[in-house]
């Protein structure tokens, strides 16, 4: 990775510290939840209209990100043992007769399914059962479950179940289909700031080797809070042309 450590730990250091509200005479006012940390890249010289410049990953942290999909946030399409093991855990389950009986529904009632859930999780071998019923509404909101090296969202039938779950927190999407920037979350703010750095320099070793031209093809990078202001990692973007 190109970019200083030291730019890198003050820019996140400087976004946290002016997340508080800050008040003239009164005392400094913490927000009542706790905030995503945001990583900003803007890109340059990159033709996005060649789909092969494009990115469109799903990657996986070093640390995972605090209520980062939960339960509720996804839906296994899963069977036997591993549906009963997942229903046990907390997690939606649609096995194979109830995906059979969700394709005699309304395409309205398909769309609110694909809408319900944050993140589907499929079996390698009911693939085709979801993509023969949702695959149309998962796509348009790009949550088709995409294999490795693509993403994370197809498991084997034998997968350790309880070792994937401890993965669902650490994975984030990374998109550059429509604009040459990427605004992504790393982390909480809650959360160690060495741990968000790892995360943070994570996910710019991954830009980077995505790119053309490398770092040579990133023109900023910005860390925020939620509420906060973006904050420029310094001297990013800077004679390298």
């Amino acid at each position: 990775m190109n970019v200083d450590k030291k730019e890198i730990k003050k820019a996140l250091s400087t976004a946290i510290e002016q997340s508080v509200l800050k008040m003239e005479g009164k005392s400094d006012k913490p927000r009542k939840f706790d905030e995503t940390i945001d990583l900003i890249i803007n890109v340059r010289d990159v033709d996005i209209k060649n789909p092969n410049n494009r990115i469109d990953q799903e990657h996986l942290l070093p640390h995972a990100i605090p209520g980062n999909y939960i339960s509720k946030d996804v839906c296994f399409i899963a069977k036997d043992d591993m549906e009963v093991a997942l229903k046990e855990k907390g997690y939606t389950v649609l096995n194979p007769s109830d995906l059979d009986d969700m394709q005699k529904r309304s395409n309205k009632d398909k769309k609110v399914m694909a809408k319900k859930y944050k993140y589907f999780v499929a079996r390698a071998d009911l693939m085709r059962n979801l993509a023969k019923v949702l695959a149309r509404f998962l796509g348009q909101q790009g949550k088709m479950p995409k294999p490795q090296p693509k993403g994370f969202g197809v498991i084997k039938p034998d997968e350790d179940i309880d070792e994937y779950l401890t993965k669902l927190g650490r994975i984030i999407k990374i998109s550059m289909k429509k604009q040459l920037l990427m605004q992504l979350k790393v982390g909480k703010k809650s959360q160690n700031e060495d741990i968000l750095y790892e995360n943070i320099e994570s996910v710019l070793n991954f830009v980077e080797g995505n790119l053309p031209n490398g770092f040579n093809n990133i023109s900023g990078i910005y860390l925020k809070t939620t509420m906060g202001k973006p904050v420029p990692v310094a001297d990013t973007g800077k004679n390298r042309r």
